[in-house]
């Protein structure tokens, strides 16, 4: 693995990266790219950074996943990794904009669905890529570039063969855990009390931030019936039945599906419910 050496002292008195700190890290900028200090490297990061490096040109046939570049060291001190800076604004500060419409949502929405698609496809159609899944996949994870282009940043977290799970956003099913972990262990498997990332978990992610950024809903604060009546009123104010069909199986036995697709089937009216709660 290619090493970029600095000492540490060194390191220290680089400009932050806007101001940013992580639970995990914190962001300098090195020329133009990013730093990324970790507080603390376990083994299982490690073991995730080698398992990314090995995969090197199979993720090159996804470019909007913004892998980093090189481990950074002072000597033989694992010190973090070096990336590019990728795009500055992420889709939790873009939805906030007050250039941001509603339809932008939906586009910049469409373009990660189009990327877990992709992801899908190289898995099933290739043999590439069959144990790499995003993992915590949410908004501030978003990279929004001009003309609505993505990148998905922070995959030094993701699940890559045999790695352990990292804490995540939206799969703590913290109002829900005691029937996903009994019921829907094969949708949603767990390690101890960290659920292991595959296809349906990142599906459900992705559904989660449809909710958030669409309906300004959080499903992290549903129970199970509190998500199935708020899914109901969505369907009451026009949800399109794919959309709803699609919701609904998040907490049914049958695998989940992409509904990018059918995004732009939304009716304005939401869009206008959406601007009344604000």
């Amino acid at each position: 693995m290619e090493r970029l050496q600095i000492k540490e002292e060194t390191l220290a008195q680089l400009p932050l990266y806007y101001g940013k700190r992580t639970n995990e890290a914190i962001l300098y900028l090195y020329k133009d790219q990013i730093i990324k200090h970790f507080y603390y490297i376990s083994e299982n990061k490690m073991n995730t950074l080698y398992e990314l490096e090995k995969r090197e040109k199979e993720f090159a046939q996804v470019p909007e996943l913004l892998l980093f570049k090189k481990i950074v060291a002072d000597y033989y001190t694992i010190l973090g990794i070096l990336m590019d800076k990728g795009y500055e604004t992420n889709f939790k500060q873009y939805c906030k904009l007050q250039t941001t419409t509603y339809n932008d949502r939906i586009l910049i929405l469409k373009k990660i669905g189009h990327v877990l698609e992709k992801l899908s496809n190289l898995r099933r159609q290739e043999g590439i890529l069959t144990n790499f899944f995003i993992g915590d996949l949410h908004e501030s994870n978003i990279l929004v570039g001009e003309n609505h282009e993505i990148q998905i940043c922070d995959l030094d977290s993701c699940k890559i063969g045999n790695n352990k799970p990292f804490l995540t956003k939206y799969l703590q099913f913290l109002k829900t855990y005691p029937e996903v972990t009994e019921s829907l262990q094969h949708k949603y498997p767990f390690y101890h009390y960290l659920c292991i990332p595959n296809e349906n978990s990142d599906l459900y992610c992705y559904c989660a931030m449809i909710f958030k950024t669409l309906f300004e809903v959080d499903l992290t604060k549903l129970s199970s019936n509190e998500f199935h009546q708020t899914l109901y009123s969505l369907k009451e104010q026009g949800l399109p039945e794919p959309l709803y069909q699609t919701f609904f199986n998040l907490y049914s036995p049958k695998e989940n599906e992409n509904p990018y697709r059918y995004l732009e089937d939304i009716p304005n009216s939401f869009e206008k419910l959406q601007k009344s709660m604000i």
